[in-house]
């Protein structure tokens, strides 16, 4: 009897909808509510994604993940140096989570040039240093060299800087280091970076620790820190911490202080926090519409079957069967707007991402184009989640179909 009642059920229904066209226009309106739903989601998580990662990427470049300098003052200090030939930065190197540790030395100069002044910040590094993030913004030249056999120091500087001062590759660099003294250094300008992060790359200089260390009056074994690099995918929170006690169990070693790269450019981090607030709102409004209107839609295809769904009932189906012929149909819609909203999404953020077709101001948003990084997992969970919420919300219309009453649906034409 349940086999003839569906039997007869999809005969009227395929029966009115040849006739009548009824419903396709609420159906094809709550399909392209679906697709557009779940394409701009796909989107706002691939273009988030994308941001955090371009934008961390370059934080760790200039910095690393986990800083190691003197407690109580700024890492770029030249007055408190850090030994770096602590005891306990053996145990943090032997860490699982740590894939290598550079020292760095900083000093506060200026350069003249002409009419023109500008504050900068030299940073110098020994030849452990890891060079792929500078490499990959490469502009100009080649990276400076650090041995200290150099007769003249090399350096690589920003694009912004270099067009500020104009300066080119090839070009003598003088640096003015004022403390009780005013020390003048020649440079070899060898490179220009373009990172694009216009506060922190246009008075940073990178060049040689030793030049740095003679600049400050250090010995070989001071330096304003030690940056950890870490591996891909460590939970940088975790990571610190564990290092903070690594450091801390070494009761003969000078303190150490540990700072994350978050809190080095907290300007950046929060950006990125309020970044991820934004997509959680464009998802919660984007799956409202999709559902309500599905919701809708649902509504107006139990209406205008109502005679059928009378006739039904008179020949003794039940509630439950005539609900799950009706929610079919509504999956249908769903799986067929999700799919399309699907292809259409990762097909427009392969073509970003491959020809970057969206430009960006780098002044506001620190990348040329907009950036798209795909997680399948997180589309995956997203779809997931997504089809969850509007089948829910689709569970709703089902009270119309019990209130429906045979005897007066029977009469409508």
């Amino acid at each position: 009897m349940l086999n003839t009642n569906i039997f007869i059920a999809k005969t009227l229904w395929n029966k009115g909808s040849a006739k009548g066209g009824l419903g396709k226009g609420s159906s094809v309106i709550a399909t392209i509510s679906v697709a557009v739903s779940v394409m701009v989601m796909v989107l706002a998580i691939t273009i988030s994604d994308g941001f955090k990662k371009e934008i961390k990427e370059k934080a760790y470049g200039f910095t690393g993940e986990i800083l190691l300098h003197t407690p109580g003052v700024e890492y770029t200090t030249n007055q408190y140096p850090l030994n770096s030939e602590l005891q306990s930065l053996a145990s943090v190197k032997d860490l699982p989570q740590v894939v290598s540790m550079h020292p760095f030395a900083y000093r506060s100069g200026i350069i003249k040039k002409d009419d023109e002044i500008q504050g900068v910040l030299l940073k110098g590094v020994d030849s452990s240093y890891n060079w792929e993030f500078f490499k990959s913004v490469l502009y100009q030249g080649r990276v400076p060299g650090t041995s200290d056999t150099l007769s003249v120091g090399e350096i690589m500087i920003s694009l912004r800087l270099a067009n500020m001062l104009n300066y080119k590759v090839g070009d003598n660099v003088i640096i003015y280091f004022i403390d009780r003294d005013v020390k003048v250094r020649k440079f070899l300008l060898t490179g220009i970076y373009n990172a694009q992060l216009e506060d922190i790359d246009k008075t940073l200089i990178i060049g040689s620790i030793s030049q740095v260390q003679r600049v400050n009056d250090w010995s070989v074994k001071e330096v304003s820190g030690i940056e950890l690099e870490l591996k891909k995918g460590t939970d940088i929170d975790k990571a610190a911490a564990i290092v903070e006690n690594a450091v801390n169990d070494s009761q003969s070693d000078d303190p150490v202080y540990v700072t994350k790269v978050s809190e080095v450019f907290p300007h950046l981090f929060d950006w990125l926090t309020l970044l991820d607030f934004n997509v959680l709102v464009v998802m919660i409004l984007m799956l409202s519409v999709a559902g309500f209107n599905m919701i809708s839609g649902l509504l107006i295809l139990l209406f205008e079957k109502i005679s059928m769904i009378g006739l039904l009932k008179s020949l003794g189906m039940r509630d439950s069967g005539i609900h799950k012929l009706f929610m079919t149909r509504a999956l249908y819609i769903v799986f067929t707007g999700m799919i399309t909203g699907n292809i259409i999404a990762i097909t427009l953020a392969l073509i970003q991402k491959s020809y970057g077709v969206i430009t960006l101001d780098p002044v506001n948003y620190f990348v040329e184009h907009v950036p798209i990084d795909i997680s399948w997992t997180k589309i995956f969970l997203m779809n997931m989640g997504a089809l969850v919420i509007i089948v829910l919300l689709l569970m709703i219309p089902s009270i119309f179909i019990s209130r429906v009453r045979p005897d007066k649906t029977l009469r409508v034409k």
